[in-house]
């Protein structure tokens, strides 16, 4: 049996089907397996639903401020930038920047951004920083060829 890591949104459904199974009386055993929970997981929600109640189990919101741009925003956002050079909105630079970008989400959707929370923005979007590959826009592909077998 492998524990897993319950993504946020599934957390409240499953606190419900565990104190349902604790009413029913089913077996730990049989808890644990059927919600996939770790043994200190089901014995620390187990103390919490006894000493509080359901109220207990509740989902707590996540803490600080709520986030600047909708998903529907942040998919479009990702859109804009993946597969695309900033130069083709009229950057100056071929290669995407926090800067860059915090001014795209200014110019595309009115919002202010901090260098840090554009960064992490990115960050939950999947995309991370990249090493341009670099090599010289003036390479004769002939002359490397032949350096290569001759030297």
């Amino acid at each position: 049996m492998k524990i897993r890591r319950l993504p946020r949104r599934e957390l409240p459904d499953v606190r419900k089907q565990f104190i349902r199974m604790i009413d029913d009386n089913v077996h730990p055993d049989a808890i644990k397996a059927a919600l996939r929970l770790g043994r200190s997981t089901f014995f620390d929600w187990r103390r919490k639903y006894r000493t509080g109640g359901a109220e207990a189990l509740m989902v707590r919101p996540i803490p600080g401020g709520a986030p600047k741009l909708t998903d529907r925003q942040e998919s479009r956002l990702r859109g804009l930038i993946v597969g695309r050079d900033p130069r083709q909105f009229q950057f100056d630079f071929a290669l995407w920047t926090r800067k860059i970008v915090r001014d795209l989400i200014r110019r595309e959707f009115e919002v202010e951004m901090t260098p840090q929370g554009v960064g992490k923005l990115l960050r939950r979007l999947g995309l991370s920083p990249q090493r341009p590959v670099y090599r010289a826009q003036q390479q004769d592909p002939e002359a490397v060829r032949r350096w290569k077998t001759e030297e």
